[in-house]
């Protein structure tokens, strides 16, 4: 039951039912969604800011999401004689590392997204928003072929940081802007003066 799975067509109610569990991990480069936020924090960082190498991401540990998925049927009603009634589903638990922005130095930060959830289904909309305010858990609308990569993207996109920032920033931002204005001033000086040319063009008449 856990070979070979299509996690973008998964037959919940039969995974559920049968308690698998299933876990891998999937290259970041597959949640185009969370890639967009991560190059929308990347935007505009600018080169002379220092990024200490341990705030810098391996190759390796910022392209993977690890996850797991183990499914459940333990009947909330027990008078319930099938899955869609809230008592099938599965857990989904999903992590990840994300290079950031830190809005506090805006030097580059490592965020870590860590999702735990319990998604249970039900028949229709309707059950599952009445059934939310009654539980912690989430309920899910069935479908014959479900899309558990896509509710993995839209957890981790939940999990992103509204405010990215270092737990402790290496670099305090004084220091940065310090270097920054410094080099400019480097960059000023070493620019020709707009009217150097003209000052040499007046030195050559008779």
């Amino acid at each position: 039951m856990t070979k070979d799975l299509d996690l973008t067509k998964l037959q919940v109610l039969k995974f559920a039912q049968s308690a698998a569990c299933l876990e891998g991990r999937e290259s970041m480069q597959r949640f185009h969604r969370l890639m967009a936020e991560r190059t929308s924090s990347l935007e505009g960082l600018d080169d002379g800011f220092e990024c200490p190498s341990a705030q810098v991401l391996s190759h390796d540990d910022g392209e993977w999401v690890n996850w797991s998925l183990e499914g459940f049927c333990d009947p909330l009603d027990p008078h319930a004689t099938h899955g869609l009634d809230g008592k099938a589903g599965f857990k989904l638990q999903a992590h990840a590392l994300i290079q950031m922005t830190c809005q506090r130095c805006l030097g580059l930060s490592i965020q870590r997204l860590d999702v735990l959830r319990t998604f249970r289904f039900v028949r229709d909309e309707q059950t599952a928003l009445a059934m939310d305010d009654e539980s912690e858990d989430e309920f899910l609308v069935h479908c014959t072929a479900f899309d558990a990569l896509e509710l993995m993207e839209d957890e981790l996109i939940m999990a992103l940081p509204l405010v990215p920032l270092h737990e402790s920033c290496p670099v305090p931002l004084t220091q940065q802007l310090n270097k920054m204005s410094s080099s400019d001033m480097q960059k000023e000086e070493e620019r020709p003066h707009p009217f150097a040319a003209l000052s040499v063009l007046k030195s050559k008449k008779p």
